[in-house]
């Protein structure tokens, strides 16, 4: 169990791969849709090869991979994501522009946001260069053929057995619907039995990772700070009642663990994994979110295994280890009676307790579908009897009530901020409702 005493605590490092995040967020999204898993990774990695063998300018390549990673990230509900498996699919051009939308908010993507926007933009006999009065990118419409392969790929058994017929069907738009030179290219460059296998291999990302412009590159504890953010606003995106949720439990708990005794960098870790602690409702139906009534056996089970997602997802990221308990933790309870993995007493360290508190106190006092949100000295004492009941550390839930006007202060503060951040990708995605 973590001690309250941090001053013999190692010096103060993180370094976490770019490629192993960005990797990361990309698995989550492709989880909203298994009839989709690994999608956005196979579109990068053929993008990555043709524009390789093009030999396209290292700046642009790093935008291409990072947008074709990321090409899908507005299609945050199903039937969005589902649409996209249709070959001749229609009306996508929606998704594109929300998920533009979210790479704005994260700073290093925004020069790439253009690049998603326009990726579903046919080539049409050069008319491809415009759309609704605006310049498409020309490296989008390289991720819009490696789009529309990565489809034709993923409906055959045999990949060695199809190939030749997908690239006929590639060749058969040439000029209409794809830029006549991605297509040459890629008529070239899957000339190998090793292009298709890649494909679909099993070392998926160890294969990306060879072709990542950033393979090296590291992300300290200051520029982790933001892409957590980034990833918390995706998570939130998906209902109005939890919107500023993991922004809530982020501060709370780094709040908490301050007052704790915890040195600087261990409370801003705290605040990492309160915005990562629930990447796994990426995995839950969007209905479920947003349900008015209570849930059914069934669908609660499936809710249940949201903590366990994310501790699956961050576990694979070398650098996080403290980081994915205290936030994987958050539904575990001292008497064991918690999930996914029903760790009790000592089993549990401190940041797993202080996060435990923070997540519940946060969704009690927040606005959900089935009910109006709480007033902080109900939740506390709620929170009490969840200390009498031995399901909680009592010195956190004092701690809490110590210093709960200053926690409701700063939460409001940041989650205005995230508010204002997702009112343009709810005014899209309003469009799309009939």
């Amino acid at each position: 169990m973590q001690s309250n005493q941090t001053n013999t605590a190692p010096a103060a490092t993180l370094h976490v791969r770019l490629f192993d995040m960005l990797s990361a967020l990309s698995t989550t999204l492709d989880l909203l849709a298994p009839a989709l898993s690994f999608h956005q990774k196979r579109t990068c990695l053929i993008a990555a090869r043709i524009a390789l063998d093009m030999g396209i300018a290292s700046d642009d390549y790093q935008g291409l991979f990072i947008a074709s990673i990321f090409h899908d990230i507005g299609a945050l509900a199903l039937q969005d994501r589902l649409k996209i498996l249709n070959f001749e699919a229609k009306n996508v051009h929606l998704h594109s522009r929300m998920g533009a939308q979210l790479l704005t908010r994260f700073g290093p993507f925004e020069a790439h946001a253009p690049l998603v926007a326009f990726h579903h933009v046919p080539w049409d006999h050069g008319k491809g260069h415009y759309f609704e009065g605006e310049e498409v990118p020309l490296l989008s419409h390289l991720i819009h053929l490696a789009d529309r392969v990565e489809i034709l790929a993923r409906g055959g058994d045999n990949i060695l057995a199809e190939c030749d017929l997908i690239r006929d069907k590639i060749k058969s738009h040439r000029d209409s619907r794809f830029h006549p030179a991605f297509v040459d290219a890629f008529l070239k460059t899957s000339q190998t039995e090793g292009f298709w296998l890649d494909i679909f291999s099993s070392n998926l990302d160890q294969i990306l990772s060879t072709l990542a412009p950033f393979a090296n590159i590291s992300l300290d504890l200051d520029s982790m700070m933001p892409f957590a953010q980034f990833v918390s606003l995706i998570i939130d995106s998906r209902s109005h009642f939890t919107a500023t949720h993991s922004a809530g439990v982020a501060i709370c708990a780094e709040t908490l663990a301050a007052h704790m005794g915890m040195d600087r960098f261990e409370s801003a870790k705290m605040r990492l994994a309160g915005y990562l602690h629930d990447t796994g409702k990426l995995a839950i139906p969007h209905e479920y979110i947003n349900r008015e009534g209570g849930l059914e056996r069934h669908e609660m089970a499936r809710m249940r295994s949201h903590s366990y997602i994310t501790h699956d997802i961050l576990r694979r990221i070398d650098g996080l280890s403290d980081i994915t308990e205290w936030a994987s933790f958050h539904h575990e309870r001292l008497d064991g009676s918690g999930y996914p993995f029903h760790r009790r007493g000592s089993q549990l360290s401190l940041g797993a307790r202080i996060m435990a508190v923070a997540d519940i106190y946060t969704a009690l006092t927040e606005d959900r579908p089935y009910r109006k949100g709480l007033q902080p000295g109900v939740a506390i004492r709620m929170l009490n009897a969840q200390v009498a009941a031995g399901k909680l550390e009592s010195t956190v839930v004092d701690m809490l009530d110590r210093h709960h006007r200053d926690i409701e202060s700063l939460r409001a503060r940041h989650e205005e901020q995230e508010g204002q951040a997702l009112s343009a990708f709810w005014r899209m995605a309003a469009q799309s409702t009939p």
